[in-house]
């Protein structure tokens, strides 16, 4: 007899229910019946974005900052399970769920896949109820760097107010989604100038937030096997991989190599948070993404 599952309460991410989610990038590979219940599931909340094929599925998390991967590895009966295997694989820092049905085949995939460090299962009909599963969706999100960087930042962001830290939180875990300051400025409900002056007292300023969010991302997905720095300059909205090439040595002194061969993710967090501490950074050339 099967045995269920283990589906994951335990809270594992950032978002708690008594504050507002940032939006989510969700890339998946589903069947018809499951991607339109998974629509429902995220609302208007999130943005969704579906692949009929393996290969569409590795462009799309190629070009696209992704948040979170959602697969059914049991899809066509199973003929895709080697390729969705794979595309895991190549990106090991990317958190997945597996939405899939009660089946013996299924099953079977999903234990390949726990072999992968994949482990939050939701099964159809069982698991999948809208408000359960979103919860599932909003907590596994997990951007350990962000959250080191968030607590060398502790002492200001208590200062600071409530909705300016919170901004400044939302930032640093989904990077992808502030463009530039004025949608950072929207975030925390008020204009660029005010947000301006309430950073300032603590040799804070928008743009090198902005930058050192992009950065931690960039530093995460140089660790991914077979990572170019072209594709992770697209990703983080940097029209050349040369100006990404230069954000970093200007912020560690090291170039991409060395970052990828020899650089810790607690080394890193310091360096640029030694580097947003240095308080003369100037507005017009700290490289805010395009």
């Amino acid at each position: 007899m099967l045995r269920k599952p283990a589906f994951s309460d335990q809270n594992t991410g950032f978002c708690a229910k008594s504050s507002r989610c940032p939006a989510l990038l969700v890339v998946a590979l589903l069947p018809r019946p499951l991607l339109a219940h998974l629509r429902i599931v995220l609302g208007d909340s999130h943005s969704l974005h579906a692949a009929a094929e393996p290969a569409d599925l590795q462009s799309l998390l190629r070009s696209l900052p992704a948040d979170l991967l959602i697969v059914d590895p049991a899809v066509r009966d199973g003929e895709l399970a080697e390729s969705i295997e794979e595309i895991i694989a190549r990106h090991p820092t990317l958190p997945v769920i597996v939405y899939t049905s009660m089946a013996p085949t299924s099953m079977r995939l999903v234990l390949r896949l726990a072999r992968l460090g994949v482990h939050h299962v939701v099964l159809n009909r069982f698991d999948d109820e809208p408000g359960r599963f979103l919860d599932l969706i909003e907590r596994i999100p997990v951007h350990p760097l962000a959250e080191l960087m968030l607590l060398e930042l502790a002492t200001p962001l208590r200062a600071l107010p409530v909705v300016v830290s919170r901004a400044i939180e939302q930032l640093f875990r989904t990077p992808a989604r502030v463009k530039n300051s004025q949608e950072l400025a929207r975030r925390a409900g008020m204009a660029p100038r005010s947000l301006y002056r309430h950073m300032a007292p603590f040799g804070l300023q928008p743009r090198p937030l902005i930058v050192c969010a992009r950065l931690l991302k960039a530093f995460t997905l140089l660790k991914a096997p077979e990572s170019r720095l072209k594709e992770i300059a697209v990703k983080l909205g940097y029209a050349s991989p040369d100006t990404l090439s230069d954000l970093l040595h200007q912020w560690t002194g090291r170039t991409g190599k060395e970052i990828r061969r020899d650089v810790s993710p607690e080394l890193f967090v310091r360096l640029l948070a030694d580097y947003l501490r240095r308080g003369d950074l100037d507005e017009d050339v700290v490289g805010e993404p395009e």
